[in-house]
């Protein structure tokens, strides 16, 4: 992956998040400046592992959300996933209650599911997919910043 840095505007833009979560994120301390590319999917991890109540749990929607190891660990996997040579499009990210896992091939999730799902609550991200996709993100945002370049400024 390349290392050109990114405004925080632009990495919510390239996840295709709204700005609100992404300063959420460096409020938090999720995003840390300079931004690079590997920020995009962290933010979007983020914008998802923040929303997540589990089973049982109580949650007011009314008291600030402060994240919690397992979100934390989700967010950090997805940016080391995402700088990971091993990392595909079929790369996905469990989440358990109590803890995330990288799973990339087929054997690996038969493996996965066998040993540590057995009929426990978890989400499925497609980190590969949104790794996979980055590229294309980016250069939308170069698109973007070139629009009115022949226009003359706005009296």
């Amino acid at each position: 992956m390349e290392s050109e840095t990114l405004s925080t505007s632009a990495v919510a833009a390239a996840a295709g998040l709204s700005e609100s979560w992404a300063w959420k994120a460096r409020d938090q301390g999720v995003l840390h400046e300079p931004h690079f590319e590997e920020e995009v999917v962290a933010l979007r991890v983020y914008a998802f592992v923040s929303q997540i109540v589990w089973p049982g749990t109580r949650r007011p929607r009314s008291a600030r959300q402060d994240l919690e190891l397992w979100q934390q660990s989700a967010v950090e996997a997805a940016r080391q996933a995402a700088s990971d040579s091993s990392t595909t499009p079929e790369t996905a990210l469990w989440v358990l209650e109590d803890s995330v896992h990288l799973v990339t091939t087929p054997a690996d999730r038969a493996a996965f599911d066998l040993k540590t799902l057995g009929g426990r609550v978890a989400f499925r991200i497609p980190v590969g997919m949104w790794i996979a996709d980055l590229p294309n993100a980016i250069t939308a945002l170069a698109s973007r910043r070139r629009r009115g370049a022949g226009s003359k400024p706005a009296a």
